[in-house]
């Protein structure tokens, strides 16, 4: 069980870690968008569609990793007076609750994926026009990164429970 969550979490850190890297492009299409659009009067056709395409892809595949790291909000008024095994079973109870809900978005947007693959659909959202089913790839990663996070987690409150420690 040690070897799964040690895989499960390294592999979320890294995508973590490349999820991070994403601001630098955004960054700097958006100092670029900045640049051109006032200084040289000239704004680009696609820095809005990359630059909102960068920040849900950071967003959505960091979400596994602040999981990984316990930076979910939680209301710390409340749970700061719990017993560790107290937060364990409602973080057990919160983690059995969502995984189903997450393996059934995960299964939907698999759906998703395939019918904006195979319809050539276009996001319309500039005249870059890009296609969409790449960043729907983002959207499945990413869930499916979360439900195996969701996994390592439950296992961690498992082993509070029965040990008193993860």
């Amino acid at each position: 069980m040690d070897a799964l969550i040690k895989n499960l979490e390294r592999i979320t850190c890294g995508v973590g870690i490349l999820a991070a890297f994403a601001l630098i492009p955004l960054v700097l299409a958006t100092c670029y968008e900045v640049f051109s659009r006032y200084a040289m009067n000239a704004p680009t056709v696609w820095a809005y569609e990359v630059g909102y395409l960068l920040t849900g892809s950071h967003f959505l595949l960091g979400m596994a990793y602040t999981l990984r790291e316990g930076e979910h909000i939680r209301i710390d008024v409340f749970s700061g007076k719990f017993s560790l095994r107290t937060r364990a079973v409602i973080d057990l109870l919160g983690y059995t609750v969502t995984l189903p809900l997450m393996l059934w978005l995960t299964f939907e947007l698999y759906l998703y994926l395939v019918a904006g693959y195979q319809s050539n659909e276009h996001s319309g959202s500039s005249a870059l026009n890009l296609p969409v089913w790449p960043y729907r790839i983002v959207f499945l990663v990413a869930f499916v990164l979360l439900s195996l996070q969701i996994v390592a987690e439950a296992i961690k409150s498992v082993r509070r429970l029965k040990y008193g420690h993860a």
